[in-house]
């Protein structure tokens, strides 16, 4: 089979945005890492900062000008779901609303970019990348909805194992974006 090149165009109007949300995945997982005994404001606090500027970051992949308005709706609605629920994490910064919050705002998103991949993968070949985002989104909303036991520290653990996850992935896609703007610019 082929390697599938994206189009210059397609590349160089997404790669930063998926370079950002990567860089900021990456940010937060490590922190989840590391950081060994956060308070509860604080992991509800770097858990809405992660879901903000996730938000930002997807939000800025659908504004781009080859992004079909379809695809643009449905992002803006994770980037929606992002927001407010980081807004209602930011506000009550206890556990509980943390894990709730957290768990729906990336299930309700993840379902959205698993919507965006079923739906446009044909069209634009970036949006390809939602198969696995939207994956990990679900599932990490899933777990963090469903382990009800769940102290701080776990709940900011699932979260930033899907964070890292999503920055792997995200890091390489952005890289391979990066080369295929410039590759064919340079007149490969």
């Amino acid at each position: 089979m082929p390697a599938v090149t994206t189009p210059r165009e397609e590349a160089a109007a997404v790669w930063k945005p998926v370079m950002f949300r990567a860089v900021v995945a990456a940010a937060f997982g490590a922190l989840s890492v590391f950081w060994q005994q956060p308070s509860e404001s604080v992991v509800a606090y770097a858990f809405g900062a992660y879901l903000v500027l996730t938000s930002k970051s997807v939000w800025d992949f659908a504004v781009a000008r080859v992004v079909p308005a379809p695809v643009r709706g449905l992002l803006g609605g994770a980037a929606i779901a992002w927001s407010f629920c980081a807004v209602f994490m930011l506000i009550f910064a206890t556990t509980t609303a943390t894990s709730i919050a957290g768990g729906i705002g990336l299930a309700v998103a993840g379902v959205l970019e698993l919507a965006v991949y079923l739906r446009h993968r044909r069209e634009l070949v970036p949006v390809r990348d939602f198969l696995l985002t939207g994956s990990i989104s679900m599932a990490t909303g899933i777990l963090l909805l469903a382990w009800r036991g769940l102290d701080h520290h776990g709940v900011f653990g699932v979260a930033g194992g899907g964070a890292i996850i999503t920055a792997v992935f995200l890091l390489i896609a952005a890289f391979g974006y990066r080369h295929d703007a410039r590759g064919e610019a340079a007149g490969r």
